[in-house]
């Protein structure tokens, strides 16, 4: 058990890492979010702009909160579960 709750640790913290890097590449690359940010700050009042500025906020903003999630869930779940099974492993009798 403690060897599978290290390695399910190993896994779950590599996965969450490599989710925030893809989340942090995609939102580098995210130019359509200032873009529509940029009309919509002169055209505040124009119904258009502002359903294209939520549309574009929610794909900005949603891989930012999925970058934060990947790195502090994959870390702190990944730890958790390799402290745990580090832990079982001193436990077990040998």
């Amino acid at each position: 058990m403690a060897a599978f709750l290290r390695a399910f640790g190993a896994v779950v913290l590599a996965c969450g890492l490599v989710l925030a890097a893809v989340a942090g590449w995609s939102l580098a690359r995210d130019t359509r979010f200032h873009e529509v940010a940029a009309a919509y700050g002169r055209h505040p009042e124009h119904a258009l702009f502002q359903a294209e500025y939520l549309a574009a906020a929610v794909r900005h903003y949603g891989l930012l909160a999925v970058l934060v999630l990947g790195l502090v869930g994959g870390s702190a779940l990944g730890g958790m579960l390799l402290a745990l099974g580090e832990i079982l492993r001193r436990l077990s009798p040998r």
